[in-house]
């Protein structure tokens, strides 16, 4: 097993899930909540944490955060197709989808941080920002700045040379 050949499994169960979501969703089903003695808020939320984190596993050289997004985005237009097939259309069920949404993204950002601390503590933010090799800079600003390379502990400038 390789790690390509696990995340091409993952995204065919993926691909199988999602369907089935789909259907759920966006079929009669609204009894599944009381069947497994959940809310539906709490069902929302789940899921989309489930979705999230696949996400992560099915599209490892994507931004968490871009990820994170659509999810989000697909939570939208869910909420939006549950308008068109006769379900309600709920600000709350939004709100769960983005809670768990937020909760499989949490730990990640709390992992950069505590990376940020323990290898630039004395570098503002903006400037490990700037050395993040993962930016995608403008056509404008790739001309205008000078090459930025990491910074040795203790440095007090971003440039090079």
């Amino acid at each position: 097993m390789t790690p390509n050949r696990l995340v091409a499994m993952l995204r065919a169960g993926a691909a199988v899930s999602a369907i089935g979501l789909t259907v759920v969703f966006l079929g009669p089903f609204t009894w599944l909540v009381d069947v497994f003695h959940v809310s539906d808020k709490v069902a929302h939320a789940t899921v989309f944490f489930g979705v999230t984190l696949t996400l992560f596993a099915i599209a490892p050289k994507w931004r968490r955060t871009d990820l994170a997004l659509t999810a989000l985005g697909l939570g939208v237009l869910i909420e939006l197709a549950q308008g068109l097939t006769g379900r309600s259309v709920s600000l709350l069920d939004l709100a769960a989808n983005a809670t768990g949404t937020l909760a499989a993204v949490l730990p990640g950002m709390v992992e950069q941080l505590r990376r940020a601390i323990r290898t630039s503590p004395d570098i503002p933010f903006a400037e490990i920002r700037t050395t993040d090799r993962r930016r995608r800079p403008t056509q404008a600003s790739t001309a205008a700045e000078p090459a930025r390379t990491p910074l040795p502990l203790g440095s007090t400038t971003g440039f090079a040379g």
